[in-house]
């Protein structure tokens, strides 16, 4: 009885390792609703000395997504800001945008169409004489995780 118990229980330990361990590099940034990730960005003039600088975060989806509308905010006081959502390892641009001057707060859309989960996205902000930006990125799609590190 021992013996088959030790059989049962050691596959299911190496299961929930496997569960446990397959998303430990992916930990998703939830704020709000339960499927909701929210990726933040908030800069100041001290962020970097570099001028213009550059911001990125990295985010994944768990399966293949045809299309996906994210919601963007955007606060700023700078010169220039151009936000843009791309393929990491092409580096091919799926979403831009550029703002110019004071933006007291603006609301925005991002659609993107075939993402793959066998892919990794990066949200990049460039600002050239920042002074403020905060940038949000909200994706209601239970499959968008964000990420802390770039897939080997």
């Amino acid at each position: 009885m021992k013996q088959v118990k030790q059989a049962t229980v050691f596959p299911v330990a190496l299961l929930c390792i496997a569960a446990l361990t397959s998303c430990a590099d992916a930990p998703a940034a939830v704020t709000g609703a339960k499927d909701t990730v929210t990726i933040e960005m908030q800069l100041d003039e001290h962020y970097d000395d570099e001028d213009p600088f550059v911001n990125e975060k990295l985010f994944c989806v768990s399966e293949d997504v045809d299309a996906l509308t994210a919601r963007g905010t955007l606060e700023m006081d700078g010169q220039r800001g151009v936000l843009e959502v791309k393929n990491n390892k092409t580096h091919d641009v799926l979403w831009s945008g550029s703002w110019e001057g004071a933006i007291p707060s603006e609301t925005f859309s991002v659609p993107l169409q075939d993402l793959k989960a066998a892919d990794e996205y990066v949200v990049c902000f460039t600002g050239t004489g920042i002074r403020q930006a905060d940038v949000t990125i909200s994706f209601d799609d239970g499959a968008v995780q964000e990420r802390e590190t770039p897939r080997s």
